[in-house]
């Protein structure tokens, strides 16, 4: 005989996997609105009493969050989930090594690309200001000769671009991504603005990812994001081979006066 709790969880669970579905086929984004709980239940072709037991599951688990007489809105993923489940994890792996800091590019090289892209198919007059802001406050940094605060500026002006994605997710796990790098690669990433001539490289593919986005275009700001990763990427490691030639030929004075 079958438990009829069971069953009514079962039912539960279909219809909280349906509700999962109905957000991805509509392509709701976090602070959308649900459906009401009526059209809902018609659509799935359930119950209301099922259809809020589904809810209250997913809103257990920080998928949704249902308001009074709001009803239920699409939640924003929790920054702590990002930092427990990515940042945590690693940054001992990146304080020790900075070696993993070329695997966070890697990584980047992926989602800077993919956050420029849907920022210019997505951002509005908003994004697009302050993307503009955080573009004028590296020029200004720049002028007053800040090096650390220029470098910061860089992936504020990086997030606010993976903000105007309008991807939750992607915008938390870069913000991650950028708090793992402040502990070892950045350090080196800082030196690249003392480089001749790196800022006006710098300040131009930045411009150039900006333009596209603000004239929304969406696989324009893709290539221009490649183009510059590729070249961050590279300075940081000419940038770090010539300290470690460096180092190399201070060890050797020191170990042979004569030299």
């Amino acid at each position: 005989m079958d438990d009829p709790v069971s069953g009514i969880s079962s039912v539960s669970g279909r219809a909280e996997a349906a509700i999962e579905d109905l957000i991805a086929q509509r392509k709701l984004l976090p602070g959308a609105r649900l459906p009401s709980e009526r059209a809902m239940a018609e659509t799935l072709g359930v119950s209301r009493n099922i259809l809020r037991e589904a809810m209250n599951r997913l809103a257990a688990q920080g998928r949704i969050t249902i308001r009074p007489r709001a009803g239920a809105i699409l939640a924003e993923p929790s920054a702590q989930w990002t930092e427990q489940m990515i940042a945590e994890p690693l940054a001992p792996l990146v304080e020790a090594n900075p070696v993993y800091g070329h695997d966070i590019f890697e990584v980047r090289e992926s989602l800077d690309g993919a956050a420029a892209y849907h920022a210019a198919r997505r951002a509005d007059a908003v994004d697009k200001d302050r993307i503009r802001r955080r573009f004028d406050a590296m020029e200004k940094l720049h002028d007053a000769g800040d090096v650390a605060a220029e470098a910061h500026a860089d992936a504020a002006f990086h997030l606010a671009i993976a903000h105007a994605s309008r991807n939750a997710v992607l915008t938390h796990v870069m913000s991650s991504l950028f708090g793992l790098l402040h502990t070892s690669i950045s350090q080196s990433r800082e030196k690249i603005y003392a480089v001749p001539r790196t800022f006006e490289a710098l300040s131009a593919q930045h411009r150039a990812i900006m333009d596209c986005i603000v004239a929304g275009d969406a696989d324009g700001a893709r290539a221009a994001a490649d183009v510059h990763l590729e070249f961050v990427r590279n300075t940081v490691r000419r940038v770090e081979d010539d300290l470690a030639r460096s180092e190399r030929a201070a060890a050797a004075r020191d170990a042979d006066p004569s030299l």
